[in-house]
């Protein structure tokens, strides 16, 4: 797979804002592409922020090694919507970072802070193989 190619972080418009070792911060806007039938922001969609975020934090921690993170399971509880021309934020921190398992908090929020949806997600963590 090319891995220049447009992916469902450009399909969702997602833009990462801060990341560190500790941190990540990314925001979403809410469009046609992201709300369900309603013009409301669809759990789909704040699942697929989560995960992207999730993977993105813990491939910065394991980069440096030549790892990357797989996203194995997602647990989720939608808490509030959000509509049509709104922007959600999504705030990644480690619960858990081992050396083949990370298990991160996801929280995704309204503008005004407010919790939308709030996930777990845990990540396997692939290393290269050793010639």
């Amino acid at each position: 797979m090319d891995k220049n190619a447009p992916s469902m972080l450009d399909f969702l418009g997602i833009e990462f804002e801060q990341t560190g070792p500790e941190f990540l911060r990314a925001k979403m806007p809410v469009t046609a592409h992201s709300a369900q039938i309603h013009g409301l922001l669809n759990g789909g969609a704040s699942l697929a922020l989560c995960e992207i975020c999730a993977g993105a934090f813990s491939t910065q921690l394991v980069a440096p090694s030549g790892g990357t993170a797989l996203g194995v399971q997602v647990s989720a509880n939608h808490l509030r919507t959000a509509k049509v021309g709104d922007t959600v934020y999504c705030e990644i921190r480690p619960l858990r970072v081992g050396r083949t398992l990370h298990v991160l908090d996801a929280q995704v929020l309204s503008a005004d802070r407010e919790l939308i949806c709030r996930a777990t997600v845990t990540n396997a963590i692939r290393q290269p193989e050793k010639p």
